[in-house]
């Protein structure tokens, strides 16, 4: 993957770990939670995509069509819901087991993953009682251990491999817009919803959602602009760089990324109609994000 989709990626994980925390939080307000498993099931595909991109060519049994794929994500689905009661639960050895992804197994052979899929398909059966609440059945078990014994006797060839990790390449795009696009709906649910009555956690929503810079050595600007009257996020404050004409608006939780700009101090401007204008004199570093915080006076 690119710099820019690891970054997005790394973003996709931190908004997975913050929805399966306040899981029963939105219990209640049913399209949130309809938007958030059409994230969460695009991002499981983008899982498997990326696996697929990271098959070894030498070396591997890559599985014939899609039975071990098949296997690799029941198996991650019930993992990821067990790994919550194991830490609930204070289980050290199972919440280490448990925590896997899709992208776990693709530098495996297929040996290898067999046997880590039916190590945690064993262990999902001993505790299948105490797992019930966190929806993990017998039947999911079931369906598991058929996928297993599909897959363990369907061997793959390195040519297969080297197309399947072709078409994940192209798929991985197309599956980060699918989640981009699930959360800019969850953006309008879930921020206006809770932003009143629970601060903390949409505070919580909005560190998630931004993208981390670290995996990304690009010198650039990220302004997150909020009312100085009300300390609410501002969308679409206009962002710009003067002496080299890079503009961004801020998005629906406040923030405006500028990147790719060369080292060196230049003139920041940030406009919104109904708000007095915002300046300042900015130093970029080379390969730093500049974080600058803009409270936006309403006039």
């Amino acid at each position: 993957m690119t710099k820019r989709q690891t970054a997005k990626v790394n973003m996709l994980i931190a908004m997975i770990l913050f929805f399966e925390k306040y899981n029963s939080v939105f219990t209640t307000f049913v399209q949130l939670v309809t938007e958030i498993t059409g994230f969460t099931t695009s991002y499981d595909d983008l899982q498997i995509e990326i696996g697929k991109q990271g098959l070894k060519i030498s070396g591997v049994a890559a599985t014939k069509d899609t039975t071990l794929e098949t296997a690799i994500k029941l198996t991650v689905k019930s993992a990821r819901k067990a790994r919550a009661w194991a830490k609930n639960t204070g289980n050290a050895t199972l919440e280490a087991l448990f925590d896997v992804q899709v992208s776990t197994f693709s530098e495996m052979t297929q040996s290898v993953v067999i046997n880590s899929l039916t190590t945690i398909k064993t262990a999902l059966n001993t505790n299948i009682g105490s797992l019930t609440a966190y929806k993990v059945v017998a039947a999911d078990v079931t369906a598991i251990t058929t996928a297993i014994g599909l897959a363990s006797t369907e061997i793959g060839t390195p040519k297969q491999a080297i197309t399947t990790r072709a078409v994940a390449t192209g798929q991985i795009e197309v599956l980060i817009d699918e989640c981009d696009a699930y959360l800019e709906i969850i953006d309008d649910l879930l921020v206006p919803e809770y932003e009143d009555t629970d601060a903390e956690m949409v505070a919580e929503y909005h560190l998630s959602r931004a993208i981390s810079s670290l995996e990304n050595k690009a010198t650039g600007l990220k302004v997150t602009g909020s009312n100085a009257a009300t300390g609410a996020f501002l969308a679409d404050v206009m962002v710009t760089i003067v002496e080299v004409a890079r503009s961004a608006a801020t998005n629906i939780v406040g923030i405006a990324l500028i990147e790719r700009i060369k080292p060196g101090t230049y003139h920041v401007t940030c406009k919104k109609v109904g708000f007095a204008d915002y300046s300042k004199i900015v130093e970029f570093t080379l390969g730093k994000m500049t974080a600058l915080a803009v409270a936006m006076m309403p006039v």
